[in-house]
């Protein structure tokens, strides 16, 4: 009696399941994603994290295969390039469909499109689409006509693009969520076209066009999205349920693996690399992905107006310490804006560790020592690991080299963005993940007026150079564009890279169909099942 007692009762006190078991048995996929979104309309997101939610929810017209190179079919099943390079005519698939049944049609990408470029939306990433025959000047206000815009719809199922200039890159840009297709019925009951998100980004109420629907969104949380049923190959759709979850502190959210909470983390503690690599476990992942981390400064706000401290700040930077003090094997240091290698382009080292040259700029600026100097604040997303770490070195080589105390304020990640928009800094901590394997798409960043130029700054040459490179398919004249804007931010010091990320992360091995993508996001959710 008392055996069976004690068999009992410890069945009855058996251990539980984890979410991990438990999701892998029910295709659910429990992945952690870094930040909480702010939003979730795709036009105005310039956050690589939001976009793992948003290539869930929406679909384009093409999209890149999970290899990060491959441009696959998406609401487009084919497409035709003009022999100039200039006109590509998409055809809508037959059978596309919204998630509440309605048919997709060319028209609502036409509305979608002109919604991209409305300068009441002021879409972050509204750049990318300036290759197309006035868009530029429709988005910037010269003008206001939208047939001038090089867009069409001539019938339901044919949606036609005409550029202003050659631009071999532009199928690569259109797999980015600004593209993405939104249910303007929605928008229009819910605020209008014209405005930032809204009530219609929120469960219930969003309707998407991709592999999954948006079920929940409990913030701080998670973010649920199920399988679309309405999706055009939805056969293929193995998973039943992903959920989202945003994880501040990457020591957590290891915990969290190891717990058995997580399949997949967004990254990784440098100080736990060593231990996963020493143990050669098959759940570690090392990827040289295409980002840059680096500063960006305010030019219109004192003292980094002139360039001699903006040059002088950069110059005190030994990125090598900072990557072995902050980082370790998921950083590379970095001695220019764009990372060596991207699309074959490799730039020259513009960005040295000079300490004596730093002290000099800063003196001839009327700083000697950093006397005089106004305060000077570094501006944050996030308050733990590696952005903290990153933070405290950098405050050590500007207090040890240049002689100036520098005060860190750390933000949430919507708070962050909103200072970003509102270039709300002095200097600004920030990262750029590729969203394709060229330079350009990185360099866009300083051009004038550009949305996601946070640092105000304006050089014609610089403008020149970008240009110059938009408009031809010439290899090496587009490098030596390149080139050319590599050299005026180095002389103009608006932006100081500090690291090319290597990202670190975990997958366990229930996740079936992963491949490590160069640009750091899960492309084709259609590759991903769970297994035991």
């Amino acid at each position: 009696m008392l055996i069976l007692a004690g068999f009992l009762s410890a069945a009855g006190c058996g251990r539980r399941e984890t979410l991990v078991e438990t999701g892998t048995r029910d295709q659910v996929l429990h992945f952690g994603n870094k930040d909480e979104p702010s939003d979730l309309d795709p036009q105005i997101n310039s956050a690589s994290s939001t976009f793992n939610i948003l290539d869930a929810l929406f679909e384009g017209l093409v999209l890149f295969s999970s290899d990060g190179r491959t441009i696959l079919p998406g609401m487009a099943d084919r497409w035709e390039i003009s022999p100039d390079g200039l006109t590509y005519t998409f055809h809508i698939r037959e059978g596309a469909r919204w998630s509440n049944g309605e048919p997709l049609t060319s028209r609502d990408f036409m509305d979608s499109f002109m919604r991209l470029l409305d300068p009441q939306v002021a879409c972050e990433e509204v750049g990318w689409a300036y290759p197309i025959r006035g868009a530029r000047d429709f988005a910037e206000g010269r003008s206001t006509d939208p047939s001038s815009i090089g867009i069409s719809a001539p019938d339901p199922r044919t949606f036609v693009m005409v550029l202003g200039h050659p631009a071999p890159y532009m199928l690569m840009l259109l797999t980015n969520s600004t593209f993405f297709p939104v249910y303007m019925p929605s928008l229009d009951a819910n605020g209008g076209r014209h405005q930032r998100g809204g009530p219609w980004t929120r469960p219930g109420v969003l309707v998407s066009n991709g592999p999954f629907i948006l079920a929940e969104w409990k913030p701080n949380a998670y973010v649920s999205v199920k399988r679309n049923p309405d999706f055009w190959d939805a056969g293929r759709v193995l998973l039943r349920e992903i959920r989202f979850y945003p994880t501040d502190d990457e020591n957590a959210e290891e915990r969290a693996f190891r717990a058995g909470e997580l399949h997949v983390t967004a990254r990784l503690p440098k100080t736990k690399v060593p231990v996963y690599q020493a143990a050669l476990s098959p759940q570690l992942h090392m990827v040289p992905i295409l980002r840059t981390n680096y500063l960006s400064f305010n030019v219109q706000r004192p003292p980094f107006t002139d360039a001699r401290v903006r040059r002088a700040f950069s110059l005190a930077i030994d990125r090598a310490r900072l990557v072995r003090a902050a980082l370790g094997g998921l950083g590379t240091p970095a001695f220019s804006f764009v990372r060596p290698g991207t699309g074959g382009y490799t730039p020259a080292r513009g960005f040295p560790f000079d300490p004596a040259a730093a002290r000099k700029l800063l003196k001839a600026a009327g700083y000697p020592g950093g006397a005089g100097l106004p305060p000077v604040e570094l501006t944050l997303n996030g308050n733990a690991g590696t952005a903290i770490a990153i933070a405290e070195v950098l405050q050590q080589m500007w207090a040890e080299n240049l002689g100036v105390p520098v005060t860190v304020r750390a933000l949430e990640f919507k708070a962050y963005l909103s200072t970003e928009r509102e270039k709300q800094f002095q200097v600004l901590s920030e990262g750029w993940t590729y969203s394709m394997a060229d330079a350009r798409d990185l360099l866009e960043e300083g051009v004038t007026g550009d949305p996601s130029n946070d640092t105000g700054a304006s050089f014609p040459d610089y403008d020149g150079a970008f240009a110059a490179a938009d408009r031809t398919a010439d290899r090496a004249r587009r490098w030596a564009a390149f080139n050319t804007m590599e050299g005026v931010i180095a002389r103009e010091g608006f932006y100081a890279p500090l690291y090319y990320s290597n990202q670190g992360f975990l997958v366990d091995p229930s996740v079936r169909g992963w491949t490590d993508d160069p640009l750091g996001n899960v492309q084709d959710w259609r590759d991903i099942h769970l297994g035991p």
